[in-house]
């Protein structure tokens, strides 16, 4: 249970970090007026990431724990020539183990997969600063800097990626640079080749962003194309190798997790809900792709930055609680908009909830993985024992917060 005591003491830390500068929003605020940008990001970086890295695996010596252990079997299997799918089992996307296997040739040590983490987050913060800087947002430089700090030391970021080596944001970071670069270039085949390799590089669950963002796509026909093109050509090329091994990824949709609305609410069904079964896996993607797709119609006429950030956290939150694989780490792939645009700072009790979700879903994947990963099939299995009782709770909460952010990000109405 160390790691699981560990994982709370340093939220609470954190937690009680965001009160100050939350307390001190003001004057924070005024001294972030002046500084450069790229100062403001990269201190706040190497002070919220690379130096708690140092602590707590240089300095301390802590080995990386948990999913960790799987990314470098798949690094270190890929920087040995092997063949992702035929030689090594892996449940992402194709390039993802590549990536993670340059990085071995360079630090052949599973603490470089957590180095890569916080590089791809500080990547992905620079990315998110310079999307809502766009001239259609009007927000001051100074309140971007202001919740990209805090977004630097909130739990959900902080722990899932120096803690975790968590890699959820990397999806986020691809669909902002594929917009920066259309913004670029003006071509809807750069934009969509770079949608194709965020799909390439990350995990299955990516695609789901296709069906709202193809919605409101002009040039749809161009589109269309330049994404097929590359899944024809990836498809013959996988296939060819490794023949029918490349779905590995979508076994993932079988393994059940929690917390969800399935795992919630089964216990008071007496396991009558038919846990684990297919069905539910098309359920859960036609409600998360349904609430997205029509957020985005919705949304049709708002300006992009607006569209991408209600949609990705209408869609990817409600992946995580109706996605019997899905678990409370997936906060970690809606964080940045959360942060950056639904949340309003001045209200109360949206931050107090919010500083509430981020300890849930930091705490409870440890607490629920030691305690066996158990699967409540009747109120008897839940009131056992007090351990599970609180892991209950933690689910229950976990579940009824998702669908309050949910409910935030949902536009009530077609934007004008």
């Amino acid at each position: 249970m160390s790691i699981i005591l560990a994982k709370a003491g340093l939220s609470l830390a954190a937690l009680l970090l965001v009160g100050v500068v939350l307390y001190q929003k003001a004057a924070i605020t005024q001294w972030l007026r002046g500084k450069s940008t790229s100062v403001v990001l990269g201190t706040g970086w190497l002070l919220f990431r690379l130096v708690p890295f140092m602590a707590v695996y240089l300095v301390a010596g802590f080995e990386p724990t948990s999913d960790v252990n799987g990314f470098w079997m798949m690094a270190s299997e890929a920087a040995a020539g092997k063949i992702v799918y035929r030689d090594f089992w892996s449940p992402y996307s194709p390039f993802y183990s590549y990536f993670l296997g340059a990085g071995a040739v360079l630090w052949y040590s599973p603490r470089m997969i957590v180095l890569i983490m916080a590089l791809m987050d500080g990547v992905a913060l620079a990315l998110t600063y310079v999307f809502y800087r766009h001239r259609q947002s009007r927000e001051l430089p100074e309140e971007l800097r202001y919740k990209a700090l805090l977004y630097l030391i909130l739990p959900g970021a902080l722990i899932l990626c120096v803690v975790g080596a968590q890699e959820d944001v990397w999806m986020w970071l691809f669909v902002v640079l594929a917009w920066l670069v259309r913004q670029r270039t003006q071509s809807v085949v750069a934009y969509s080749l770079v949608l194709a390799v965020g799909l390439l590089m990350t995990k299955a669950v990516f695609v789901l962003i296709l069906a709202p963002l193809f919605l409101l796509e002009p040039q749809r026909l161009t589109m269309l194309i330049s994404l097929g093109l590359v899944g024809i050509v990836t498809v013959i090329v996988l296939y060819s190798l490794v023949g029918w091994e490349f779905m590995q990824p979508l076994g993932e949709a079988s393994v059940l997790r929690a917390p969800n609305v399935l795992s919630v609410l089964n216990p008071w069904a007496f396991n009558a809900m038919g846990t684990g079964e297919k069905f539910w896996n098309w359920i859960g993607l036609l409600v998360s792709v349904g609430l997205g797709t029509l957020a985005a119609w919705r949304l049709r006429e708002a300006p992009f930055y607006q569209m991408l950030s209600q949609v990705w956290v209408v869609l990817y939150a409600t992946m995580m609680i109706v996605q019997q694989s899905a678990y409370s780490n997936y906060l970690f792939l809606f964080l940045l908009p959360l942060v950056f645009y639904i949340i309003d700072w001045q209200n109360r009790q949206q931050v107090l909830l919010l500083l509430l979700y981020n300890l849930l879903c930091v705490v409870h994947p440890s607490y629920w993985w030691r305690l066996g990963m158990p699967k409540y099939l009747s109120p008897a299995d839940v009131f056992a024992s007090s351990a599970l009782i609180i892991d209950y709770l933690m689910q229950v909460g976990i579940v009824g917060l998702t669908i309050y952010f949910i409910g935030l990000a949902f536009p009530k109405r077609a934007a004008i």
